[in-house]
């Protein structure tokens, strides 16, 4: 017979194993049909648990211009297939249970690129806002874009303020699409802001702060996920991911689905955070 502690430790390890079995289950249920039995798609679902997804996923979508060169395609035709790619993890994403998924879609600096293809990234987010109101409605997804938008073409802009006002009561994730953005920049905004409201330095702390800058009612991020194998940040919300986890990965955003998305959420979900402690 075993000892009664024994036991106890048994029946924990069965409970535990339990929960864990329930999660996972719970995780293919909410990839039905997208994902076959003794693919490495099912392999990587069933080892999610569904209590240590991220709550807030920010994502550097590179990649799409080298992809089409690779495939002897038109940056053009990149910058498609990494549309589609948004759309796909931003579904991913809410059926595994992300509360918040940023997307890094423009730089500050992506006006330095030639005026061609500048003007066939902002005329392509016009199209897919218009195309993926029905997608946001069904699925009572919040639209929110971080940066500076008044540089933006007028068209794109009035479908902005459209689309965030179609959606601004929807709970079950927010899209935050950053557009013109620059971290720098947003930071020497938040300042230039405080100082204008005259509030007094000794008033000043990061709940005060925080308020200032673009991401104002988002969570931090938890998870950072770059694309294409550049290991660097690139001026992407240098202040908001002060505690975030960071993944890199050599595979070029277009090319980056379910497989890796998942491959990359277990990956943190094998991560301890410790926020300064032991």
């Amino acid at each position: 017979m075993f000892p009664i502690p024994y036991l106890g430790e048994l029946l924990k390890l069965w409970l535990d194993k339990e929960t864990i079995y329930l999660y996972n289950s719970m995780m293919l249920t909410k990839f039905n049909g997208l994902i076959t039995e003794g693919t490495e798609e099912y392999t990587l679902a069933q080892s999610i648990e569904q209590d240590k997804i991220p709550k807030h996923v920010a994502i550097i979508m590179d990649g799409n211009g080298r992809w089409a060169k690779s495939k002897g395609l038109k940056r053009e035709e990149g910058h498609k297939e990494g549309a589609e790619s948004a759309k796909l993890i931003t579904e991913y994403a809410l059926r595994c249970g992300v509360k918040y998924l940023t997307l890094f879609a423009f730089s500050s600096e992506n006006w330095k690129r030639p005026i061609t293809e500048v003007n066939t990234l902002m005329n392509m987010l016009y199209e897919k806002l218009t195309e993926q109101k029905e997608s946001l409605i069904e699925n009572r997804i919040r639209f929110n874009v971080i940066g500076d938008i008044e540089k933006l073409p007028g068209k794109l802009k009035k479908k902005i303020a459209e689309t965030m006002e179609l959606s601004k009561s929807f709970d079950n994730m927010q899209v935050n699409l950053a557009l013109n953005y620059g971290s720098r920049m947003e930071i020497i905004n938040a300042v230039k802001h405080i100082v204008q409201d005259k509030i007094s330095p000794n008033k000043i702390d990061e709940a005060l702060f925080e308020k200032y800058l673009y991401t104002t009612g988002s969570p931090d991020p938890d998870f950072v996920i770059r694309t294409s194998g550049e290991l660097r940040i690139s001026n992407f919300l240098l202040y908001q991911i002060a505690y975030a986890e960071l993944y890199f990965t050599s595979t070029s955003w277009p090319g980056f689905r379910l497989k890796e998305f998942l491959t990359a959420i277990a990956d943190y979900q094998r991560r301890q955070r410790r926020f300064g402690n032991i």
